[in-house]
């Protein structure tokens, strides 16, 4: 006599259930990968083709982020001045050299102050300048860089900032804004300048001057992109979930009808 127990197909049924879920929840998983991959490619086209083109002010930049767009890897001029003396430092090793990223901020003429990245300097320049190899522009110059927003930089290992030696270790823009000294305005003739929300990281050949140092680092885009390796991986294991469990379910049948089972 047969039973509901004794069906093969019948007992199969779960884990033909369970095995499409999963399938479905694989594929799906890959599935998303994919959008991943199209949205971080076309993200870096988008800066990568910003590094070529016009530049725009730190007025349109603020303009940009208050009506929601992404500002952050966009070309700008700056005009204005440089505080050499309120220059801060965020500890940076290039390669197996340990050093600086030099931070200087510009009160630009348009009503903002801007922190900027000026490039990397040996940790023995601290205290050590290399005289007559040190640019130092003063007065109202131009200069040209890129926004960078820093603050996704901090780890759960960044340590806190010394701030009487004026070294930080992430870029931390409240930090930095808020160890400004009261006097970083003086001899400023304009409106009340605002602080703004995005570093500015000059690139090679920026600002005026001669000198080695601060070294601005290359400015090229570098985003991992591993989603085409991770939509595989997800791709693969949803084909093997699928051979697993109809060798599974073939297996059972097989040994229902040899009366094994």
């Amino acid at each position: 006599m047969t039973t509901a127990t004794s069906n093969p197909a019948l007992r199969s049924w779960p884990v033909i259930v369970a095995a499409l879920a999963g399938i479905l929840l694989l594929v799906g998983l890959g599935s998303w990968q994919v959008l991943r991959l199209q949205w971080k490619l076309d993200l870096i086209e988008k800066r990568s083709s910003s590094l070529t083109g016009n530049p725009v002010t730190i007025y349109d930049v603020e303009a940009g982020m208050e009506h929601g767009y992404d500002v952050d890897f966009l070309r700008v001029r700056l005009n204005g001045e440089y505080r050499h003396g309120a220059s801060r430092y965020v500890y940076r090793a290039r390669g197996k050299r340990p050093g600086y990223q030099l931070i200087t901020p510009f009160i630009d003429k348009s009503g903002f102050i801007v922190m900027v990245d000026r490039g990397f300097i040996d940790q023995r320049m601290l205290k050590v300048p290399i005289a007559g190899d040190t640019r130092k522009p003063e007065g109202e110059i131009t200069i040209t860089g890129v926004t960078r927003n820093r603050a996704s930089d901090r780890n759960m290992f960044s340590p806190e900032a010394d701030t009487e030696k004026a070294i930080w270790y992430w870029y931390d823009l409240v930090g930095i804004s808020a160890s400004m000294p009261k006097n970083l305005l003086e001899g400023y003739e304009g409106p009340e300048p605002i602080t703004s929300a995005m570093f500015v990281q000059l690139e090679p050949g920026g600002e005026p001057g001669a000198g080695t140092w601060p070294d601005p680092e290359d400015l090229k885009v570098e985003l991992p992109n591993n989603h085409l390796q991770y939509a595989f991986t997800w791709y693969a294991l949803a084909l093997v979930l699928g051979v697993m469990s109809w060798l599974f379910i073939r297996k059972r049948r097989r040994e229902h009808g040899s009366g094994k089972a």
